[in-house]
Order: C-alpha cells, then structure tokens, then sequence
C-alpha cells in the first residue's frame, strides 16, 4: 500500500488529486501511496515524524505491516 524511499522527495499520492495542488515535500523520504482510503492517515504520520525510522515506528505503532527491502517491480513504481 505504500513504498517509501530514504531520499528527499515528494508524497506521490495514488491519483492526482482534482484539484491543482503543490506538491507535499518531505525532507527525509519519498513515498508512495497506493491506497487513497489511506493517505490522510499516512500524511498525519508522516508530517510528525522527525526521519524515515520515525515514520516507520509510527507506522508499526498503528499496526500497519512493514517489509524492508525493495518492492516488487509488478506492484509497485520504481522510486
């Protein structure tokens, strides 16, 4: 549901959102989200986290599973 980088980047949302918005910069990782129903969450999280093993902890604080390593090029965009 979600792919994440530990370069500088952007929160790549699942769709373009219908409005014409700026891009959510994160100074810390790139991510991204392929679960709409989820992003909200994943943005609150994301905006108070400190780094990428910040985030990552919260993540596994709310129960979300998380996999090291690199995801499956047929599931998931290169980042």
């Amino acid at each position: 549901m979600l792919a994440i980088s530990d370069q500088p980047g952007e929160f790549n949302f699942t769709r373009l959102p219908d409005e014409d918005v700026d891009p959510v910069e994160c100074g810390f990782a790139t991510v991204q989200c392929y679960a709409s129903e989820i992003e909200p969450q994943m943005l609150n999280l994301l905006f108070k986290s400190e780094d990428v093993e910040d985030f990552l902890e919260r993540l596994r604080e709310q129960k979300f599973r998380v996999i090291t390593g690199r995801p499956q090029p047929y599931k998931f965009a290169r980042l």
